[in-house]
């Protein structure tokens, strides 16, 4: 049997990943450090950004412990190794390749492939992902999600994609371990945006999200 990492604790006790995806790098620091001054506790930064791999770095030295701060758009075993390089302690991706799964395990680090149809969910699961990304997730939405968890009760569910603090509670209660958000979420803030406006959606997606909105067994899920 593949081994499997359980995520992080950051990822469990908020309940959110933020993805951020820029066209710039100018401001990948200061939307990282409005996150965590929201409360946002795991942290993902596209390799599609410019300047990804050097603000993971930065990141990794100037973030407080018990931040968790990975990859995303991984697709590719060289990109997987730079990330890991780089720092990351988790790598995330559009779908599901079995070379990253494997630099994943080599490099100990946690992985949430994409997958969208039951099959792909099985595949992502059977190379020993620690949680399956559901992207996109506004394609089908919360209904979706429950109709695939009930027969994958053994697969933790990860929605990403057009969530955001209106429907982050209703993937938790389908049955989701935490959510991903991005666009919804980072907003312009990666374009000269207001960063307070940015905390303050942070804020409130920490809140649909938070554990006591949960069913008891998706908290044991």
């Amino acid at each position: 049997m593949i081994p499997r990492l359980a995520p992080g604790p950051a990822l469990t006790a908020t309940g959110v990943v933020a993805v951020v995806r820029g066209r710039r790098a100018d401001r990948v620091a200061d939307v990282l450090d409005a996150l965590v001054a929201a409360g946002v506790r795991c942290l993902e930064v596209t390799l599609n950004t410019p300047g990804a791999l050097d603000a993971l770095r930065a990141a990794r030295d100037r973030l407080p412990a018990g931040v968790e701060v990975g990859a995303g758009t991984v697709r590719t075993r060289a990109e997987a190794e730079a990330a890991a390089d780089a720092g990351a302690s988790f790598l995330v991706a559009p779908d599901t390749r079995a070379e990253v799964a494997e630099a994943a395990r080599d490099r100990s680090l946690r992985y949430y492939p994409g997958a969208l149809t039951p099959n792909e969910v099985a595949r992502a699961w059977d190379l020993g992902a620690t949680a399956v990304k559901i992207f996109p997730a506004n394609a089908f939405g919360p209904r979706y999600l429950r109709d695939l968890a009930e027969p994958f009760r053994d697969v933790r569910l990860l929605p990403t994609g057009g969530v955001g603090p209106d429907t982050a509670a209703e993937y938790l209660a389908a049955g989701a371990i935490a959510v991903g958000a991005g666009g919804s979420l980072i907003g312009d803030a990666l374009d000269g945006g207001s960063l307070t406006a940015l905390t303050d959606r942070a804020r409130a997606l920490l809140a649909a999200a938070a554990p006591r909105e949960r069913a008891p067994e998706e908290n044991a899920r």
